[in-house]
């Protein structure tokens, strides 16, 4: 049998390659993991923005720089590292990498060029050049030799305080159409303090900082912190999930099991280690919650939402999965449950990772067992929910009941009109009764247990008029209550956000009492106004201030962030 050699195309096979299925901030962690492998202890990731360009830009970025103080390659190490595809054997047992593509395929997915400069003990080797466009114009795989003194200000720049070392230039970005880099430099932020977590948590911890350089400006530096996303560092983490002494605050860990596969041989692979935690419903940091702040802020901490959910897959100590569902083991009802799964390379084949270490498939015999352990996880983690809604529904409906006292000893007579004893003023308050005793009926139905709540200056409720904030009534014993719209804006984005019976929420409530306060007495003491046009006149007030306060409740949003 004879050997027949077959064309390619290298022009073609760059530009499959550089569509693997990266993201721009995935490529760019796919480059870090050389750094990681090659024992950095700090890296910095730095995006070099075009001139006239914001982080808002499209095709802003003129560069991306990826450098690190590890043990640097000298110029057949760097011709290797281009190679297209590697030996297996050369690749340690816990190393990020796997076919040899990473580098390559990363690269030329956020520009044409990628260009090494390394160094050893002080001497610098490079820079090399793998050029796409050079590469497709002689259909043909190679590397050339630059010029150092090109590249002598980022050497300046990132090697004159290591002795070795690595740079990774990413240059020709304006050759490939991205999207502005702001998601990239966001995601990087959020992810790569848990991508990297193992290795940022070390006895000699990883350094990544990430470097946003505006042409001609000085960076902007951001350092990366290692992040949990179980929160099993965390001082409130419990390790044992009890339903009778439960917090409603605290992670709770609910499974630490192994999960044993096989190889194709049959022979059992090392146990993957699968932890699952519980966390609280994320609506018991919202506003209707009984919790205090204190635990509010905690459970907002958490991140609990459906994007971060689910299974985190690490592959020798590197997150590759964010988040994953795996084909419905994990249900969209499981927001409060996440499971971390620790994989080896030994994995790798039987859970068939892919180039880009970012996906996996899971043949259905496994799943089945994956399920059987996750299964005790699920129970807790929907058990967790139904008490936390119990416990949201069994809170006290204390809104407005602590500002009664406060209002005890407190005059509510119109001051010109002590001891007035007007026909037409007396008349006007029982009309003022009367409609009084139909608006606590009213009120009232929105107060689940509505027999036994005490009498309320303050009311809240989704029964006020259309188009007020707040609403003044008159009790014939109890003198003046005000209602408080519970469907306007101003109510759900601020007034709800300060617990129930806070002094914040008091003062607001009494500036608003004393609003509807002289509202009342001016409605029933000023008699020779028909009562007509005194409501119309209150009408247009109140639609004033509704329009007012809903546009800028609407137009402020943000300041609930800060």
């Amino acid at each position: 049998m004879s050997d027949i050699e077959i064309s390619y195309n290298a022009g073609r096979i760059c530009e499959a390659i550089a569509k693997i299925g990266y993201e721009p901030h995935t490529a760019i962690m796919d480059i870090v993991d050389n750094s990681v492998t090659a024992s950095a202890r700090n890296v910095i990731i730095s995006l070099n923005l075009a001139e006239g360009k914001s982080l808002k830009s499209r095709n802003s970025v003129i560069s991306y720089v990826i450098t690190d103080d590890g043990a640097g390659m000298d110029d057949e190490g760097i011709k290797n590292a281009f190679s297209i595809g590697s030996d297996k054997s050369k690749y340690s047992e816990k190393s990020l990498s796997k076919y040899g593509m990473g580098l390559k395929s990363a690269g030329l997915s956020l520009g044409s060029r990628i260009v090494i400069i390394s160094k050893i003990d002080n001497v610098l080797f490079g820079p090399f050049i793998f050029d796409s466009i050079e590469i497709r114009n002689k259909n043909k795989f190679f590397i050339s030799k630059g010029i150092m003194e090109h590249y002598s200000n980022l050497i300046d720049t990132y090697f004159n305080k290591t002795p070795s070392g690595t740079t990774v230039i990413i240059e020709g970005c304006e050759n490939v159409n991205q999207a502005s880099p702001k998601l990239t430099t966001e995601k990087l932020k959020k992810r790569l303090g848990v991508t990297y977590f193992s290795f940022l948590k070390t006895i000699e911890p990883l350094n990544i900082n990430l470097r946003i350089t505006p042409h001609g400006q000085d960076p902007n530096n951001s350092s990366i912190i290692a992040k949990d996303m179980l929160f099993i560092d965390s001082e409130d983490f419990k390790t044992n999930y009890n339903p009778d002494s439960y917090d409603y605050v605290s992670p709770y860990l609910a499974l630490n099991d192994p999960w044993v596969l096989t190889d194709l041989k049959g022979q059992e692979l090392p146990p993957i280690t699968i932890k699952a935690v519980v966390f609280p419903q994320a609506t018991l940091a919202g506003s209707k919650s009984p919790l205090p702040k204190e635990s509010k802020s905690k459970i907002t901490e958490y991140e609990i939402s459906r994007e971060n959910k689910g299974f985190f897959i690490y592959r020798n100590g590197r997150l590759i999965r964010w988040g994953d569902d795996l084909d419905g083991v994990i249900t969209k009802d499981d927001i409060n449950l996440r499971i971390r799964m620790d994989l080896s390379t030994e994995h790798d084949d039987v859970l068939h990772v892919d180039v880009t270490k970012q996906r996996l498939e899971i043949d259905d015999e496994n799943k089945s067992k994956l399920q059987g352990i996750v299964n005790k996880a699920l129970i807790t983690a929907k058990t967790v929910r139904n008490d936390c809604q119990s416990y949201l529904k069994s809170t006290t409906n204390d809104e407005g009941l602590a500002f009664n006292s406060t209002v005890e000893n407190v005059s509510e007579d119109d001051p010109e009109e002590i001891s007035s004893a007007d026909p037409e003023f007396l008349e006007r308050r029982k009309l003022s009764a009367a409609d009084g005793e139909i608006a606590k009926s009213k009120l009232a139905e929105d107060n689940p247990d509505k027999e036994n709540t005490k009498f309320r200056k303050i009311i809240y409720s989704t029964k006020i008029t259309y188009g007020k904030v707040w609403e003044p009534f008159y009790d014939a014993t109890e003198g003046v209550f005000v209602g408080i719209n519970k469907i306007h804006p101003y109510y759900t984005e601020f007034l709800s956000r300060y617990q129930e019976n806070s002094i914040e929420r008091i003062v607001a409530e009494a500036l608003i009492f004393s609003v509807g306060l002289a509202e009342s007495n001016v409605r029933d003491h000023f008699v020779d106004v028909d009562r007509e046009t005194i409501n119309q006149i209150f009408k247009k007030f109140h639609k004033n201030i509704e329009n007012w306060l809903a546009e800028w409740s609407t137009d402020n949003i943000n300041l609930v962030d800060e």
